[in-house]
């Protein structure tokens, strides 16, 4: 019986062609990489560390040398520390001070690295190494500082030797350990590494979001200021007018209306866009077919237990506790509209999708060897349903009761995160189709911007009539 050969994932695969090719000038590719990250702020967007890390594992694979390969990033790390030294010394921290907002670097992140190399001297030399922000800015900080040449050169070589010793074997180790690895993930490579795409777009946004809170904040208060809102306003004056005589005692209910009627029309379209694409066939329905059988394919043991632990993230019981904890917080601190406006949302929500879930009666998906047990209709995703509106409530709680913007992103994005990979859990459970989900997701957000713009309505009503009641 002639054994079967193992084929390398394709993305791997490629990228040892891709290297193959370059041949010795894939060194040279290396170094280059690595010399230009001790540039000042040019540094910030050379990844270094990543292609130090692939390039060890590459060497693991037989198309590196591994001795040759630390000694070129060693001496490529040192090259380019010594150049970012010397733009430090000919252009001084002002430059930096004057340029360094482009980068999102702000006059506060570089004190501190002052204050940092001020104290720690030759230390904070050896240790920026292991640091993204150090490796493209300490050099450049230690020339302005006019630290000896010498001195900055020898404590640099130190830590230039033993980062790059470290992550190229890291690496390394990694590679020659791969077939255990690739026996875990198996078939399930490209959704991993989907999931993995996603965590890293999701630090990358909130960090990016810290860094331009300013300008988010101007250009969403130019756009609002801006000749087409105004030009718009105007044009409907005469609608706006009439709701806001019939809708409010005060003639005036505020922007919060106008954001959630837009977000219950849109997402009460695109819901009915799906059902629409559902009763007639559309290729929305092939598409769900074809992704759950190719989930299906790709599943593996140990990220099926993953998926199923993330599902039960949307399960009842989870987010039961979840709501009743944050009832109780709101009980306590008196916030009684919050309170109205939270149990409105989820539970009542929650009602309303099983009401749908009858009404469309439709069949789950039908797969061989099932990976989860699931009961009822199908459409919408009820842990989708669910899950958009208790992430959607907690995401109001976040940013009215969070100061700080960076926390208040954070909030954000992580629940969002969190929404999305509950609803790709469900669809890789083979529990529901694509269109289940996202059905439960506009369903969510409809019913969402429904309670929350009633609860504030009925509070702005309220705060109205309290004066008229007083006299």
């Amino acid at each position: 019986m002639v054994p079967q050969k193992k084929h390398k994932p394709a993305v791997l695969h490629h990228l040892i062609h891709f290297v193959e090719r370059l041949g010795h000038w894939g060194y040279l590719v290396i170094f280059l990489i690595v010399m230009l990250e001790g540039f000042a702020l040019f540094g910030l967007f050379m990844p270094a560390e990543g292609v130090v890390l692939v390039s060890g594992f590459l060497a693991a694979q037989g198309l590196f040398d591994l001795d040759d390969l630390i000694f070129i990033i060693a001496a490529a790390a040192i090259v380019g520390d010594s150049i970012g030294y010397e733009l430090g010394r000919q252009l001084g921290t002002g430059w930096l001070e004057r340029h360094g907002s482009r980068f999102g670097i702000r006059r506060e992140r570089l004190d501190r690295i002052d204050t940092f190399f001020a104290r720690h001297g030759w230390k904070s030399v050896f240790v920026s190494h292991f640091i993204h922000l150090g490796r493209a800015l300490m050099p450049f900080m230690a020339g302005s500082s006019r630290m000896p040449y010498l001195r900055f050169f020898f404590f640099n070589a130190l830590g230039c030797i033993l980062w790059a010793a470290t992550f190229v074997l890291l690496g390394y180790f990694f590679g020659a350990s791969w077939h255990v690895v690739e026996k875990w993930i198996g078939r399930a490579s490209a959704i991993i590494g989907g999931v993995l795409l996603l965590l890293l777009a999701a630090a990358w946004l909130w960090r990016w979001l810290v860094c331009h809170e300013a300008d988010i904040k101007n250009r969403w208060r130019n756009f609002m200021e801006g000749p087409r809102v105004v030009a718009l306003r105007r044009r409907f004056a005469p609608q706006i007018r009439f709701l806001q005589e019939r809708f409010s005692p005060t003639g005036y209910l505020g922007l919060h209306l106008t954001i959630g009627s837009l977000v219950f029309i849109g997402a009460a379209w695109w819901f009915g866009g799906i059902v629409e694409d559902i009763l007639t066939g559309d290729p929305l329905v092939r598409i769900d077919f074809q992704l759950t059988a190719w989930l299906h394919e790709h599943s593996t043991p140990g990220l099926t237990a993953t998926m199923s632990l993330i599902s039960k993230l949307g399960s009842p019981p989870f987010l039961s506790a979840v709501v009743t904890m944050a009832a109780l917080w709101l009980l306590w601190r008196k916030y009684w509209y919050r309170l109205l406006a939270l149990l409105l949302a989820v539970p009542c929500g929650a009602l309303f999708n099983y009401l749908l879930k009858a009404i469309f009666h439709r069949q789950r998906p039908s797969l061989m060897n099932a990976l989860a047990a699931a009961h009822g209709y199908s459409f919408p995703s009820g842990h989708t349903v669910a899950i958009t509106l208790c992430c959607g409530a907690l995401v109001v709680l976040a940013v009215r009761g969070l100061w700080p913007w960076r926390w208040r992103a954070l909030a954000v994005i992580g629940l969002v995160l969190i929404l999305l990979l509950v609803g790709f859990s469900r669809i890789y459970l083979g529990v529901h189709y694509l269109s289940d989900v996202l059905a439960g997701m506009a369903v969510g957000l409809a019913w969402l911007a429904l309670s929350l713009s009633a609860v504030e309505t009925l509070r702005r009503w309220q705060r109205a009539l309290a004066p008229s009641r007083r006299s």
